[in-house]
């Protein structure tokens, strides 16, 4: 299993908490988790479960194609792929972060196709622009060797 930069950016962020107990009431449960989601609690990450009980101060995060959704009194969420949810009384009021590459569907991978195309041009420019350089030397002394 690879560990990219965005698996230790959601690592760190989870961990990031304070690392005092989490309060006794229970503020939402896991409705839905896949595999690889987790809550970070206490310092700690545990495997994510449905029917989970969450408190303040727990984080809920995604790793890779993992996706869950969060029930809380007032409000649900679903959390996409690499993201991560802070869990408190005041969460309804904010949204989850998300740390996925953000595709446009309409377009069905335009976006990708698009930055990878760009650097093979802009290369292929810069090496006929030194070409060019190089060959059209109107000078007419000759270089020293």
């Amino acid at each position: 299993m690879k560990f990219s930069r965005v698996t230790a950016a959601i690592l760190m962020a989870s961990l990031s908490s304070p690392l005092i107990a989490a309060s006794e009431q229970t503020v939402g449960k896991m409705a839905t988790a896949s595999q690889g989601t987790f809550v970070a609690r206490e310092g700690k990450l545990i495997a994510a479960y449905p029917g989970q009980a969450l408190y303040t101060g727990d984080r809920v995060l995604t790793r890779g194609k993992a996706n869950a959704k969060v029930s809380m009194a007032g409000c649900s969420y679903t959390l996409a792929p690499t993201s991560i949810l802070s869990v408190g009384k005041s969460a309804c009021l904010t949204a989850p972060k998300s740390f996925a590459v953000a595709q446009d569907s309409s377009d069905e991978g335009a976006g990708s196709r698009g930055s990878n195309f760009i650097v093979p041009v802009l290369a292929a420019i810069a090496v006929g622009a030194g070409i060019y350089v190089a060959v059209d030397n109107k000078d007419s002394a000759p270089a020293s060797p």
